[in-house]
């Protein structure tokens, strides 16, 4: 016979209320059980030069790791958060900005872009929130409280909270917005395109809009320095070219730092240095309304081929005749079928919320300055009211300037006929 193992009889599960009990009956303070236990394991912080920022596979490494360990929650894991030695950085990129103010020539437009580049890493790297920690520290947070709620707790001490202290970060983003600021108004320096993009990342990293305007500005009106002259001459610039138009997505990123603001009067500033000047509508002509241009003037050629290869299935008239007939029957059926389409896409208003064009506003403006309305619906949107019956309720000196800018536009905000249940 096989024999049967016995096995010791387990012990019965005790309830809630019997631990709760014995945590408060314990001879230690009960709160000390449920407290956070941070341990440093390595105190030392190392400086990070700014030799090794060239590029922005190095800022994955962690500049600096002084780590954490989480007793309750994880004994063996440990978080690592980037640092970077404020001094010794500043003091680095005060240097290289001191080279390019000092050089007696037209600074490369590749020491500028390595210049805003390392800035825009490194506001990358301080602005970064550590979503780990917060979210380890949140947890932490709330199960004491559902605890010590159990326990009957006193929870006085608890609520209350220290006195918001301003961060280092802050400091820190202030003077690299403040490099980047001097390095591109120095007379010498030539703005180009990849200069102004790492700008605006940088400052959209540091939630700092309020220099927007001036750079935009500077970038069609700013004289062109003349590579390799001595001394430096300077070229008139041309605001109305198509080469100073400021690229959409960097505006629509400027427009959201400042909406996230809540400055109303720098909003319409970016507005009118990016989406409504000249350059821009230039440009947008070109880029998105080249090609339908040019198919539009080369159809008649085309419908002349067509149309002399029709009149060769045919024996009953001339061909001349037959090619003239042809000619005008597909030219007909060309013109009116890319009419409708024109129209529809002129005519499309699916985009629109709050800000609508004026009645009678020529088709032409309505698609050139689409990106300039659908600004403004989006700081009507920020704005006003969310709940969409409570629109048309906003009150305020803000909101009646707003409403009154967008009325010297040609467009509308919140037209009634439009409005939910005034249809």
């Amino acid at each position: 016979m096989k024999g049967i193992m016995l096995r010791g009889q387990r012990p019965k599960p005790q309830g809630l209320a019997c631990q709760l009990c014995q945590f408060s009956t314990s001879s230690g303070p009960p709160r000390a059980l449920f407290r956070r236990q941070l341990t440093p394991a390595n105190p030392t912080n190392n400086a990070v030069h700014l030799g090794q920022l060239r590029s922005k596979r190095t800022l994955k490494i962690p500049l600096a790791s002084p780590l954490y360990t989480i007793g309750r929650y994880a004994p063996n894991s440990s978080k690592t958060s980037s640092r970077i030695d404020p001094d010794s950085t500043l003091k680095q990129l005060e240097e290289e900005l001191s080279q390019i103010q000092n050089s007696a020539t037209v600074p490369s437009e590749r020491a500028v872009v390595q210049l805003l580049q390392k800035c825009q890493d490194i506001a990358a790297v301080i602005m970064q929130p550590e979503k780990g920690q917060e979210e380890n520290s949140q947890e932490v947070e709330k199960d004491d409280n559902a605890i010590s709620s159990l326990l009957d707790l006193d929870e006085k001490d608890a609520g209350k909270k220290s006195p918001p202290t301003k961060r280092p970060e802050s400091s820190f983003g202030e003077s690299l917005s403040r490099i980047a600021n001097t390095l591109l108004a120095d007379e010498k320096v030539f703005i180009s395109p990849k200069a102004l993009a790492c700008y605006t990342k940088m400052h959209s990293h540091l939630k700092k809009a309020e220099d927007f305007p001036e750079i935009f500005y500077m970038y069609a009106h700013k004289p062109v320095p003349e590579a390799n002259s001595s001394p430096i001459k300077y070229l008139k610039p041309k605001p109305k070219s198509i080469n100073n138009a400021v690229p959409a997505d960097l505006a629509n990123m400027a427009l959201d730092i400042a909406i996230e603001q809540r400055n109303l009067q720098l909003v319409l500033d970016i507005i009118d240095t990016t989406f409504n000047t000249p350059a821009f509508r230039r440009a947008k002509v070109l880029k998105k309304g080249g090609l339908p241009i040019a198919g539009v003037a080369t159809m008649p050629i085309a419908c002349y081929g067509i149309a002399s290869y029709l009149s060769t299935l045919q024996n009953v008239m001339d061909p001349s005749t037959a090619t003239a007939i042809s000619y005008g029957a597909v030219l007909t059926y060309a013109g009116v079928s890319s009419s409708f389409g024109i129209l529809a896409l002129l005519t499309f208003n699916d985009q629109m919320e709050r800000v609508v064009w004026l009645l009678g506003t020529p088709l032409r403006q309505r698609w050139v300055r689409e990106e300039e309305r659908a600004a403004f619906d989006k700081v009507a949107m920020a704005w006003g009211f969310k709940d969409v019956y409570k629109r048309g309720e906003e009150e305020g000196e803000d909101w009646e300037n707003l409403r009154e800018v967008i009325g010297m536009r040609g467009m509308i905000l919140d037209k009634t006929e439009l409005m939910p249940g005034m249809e």
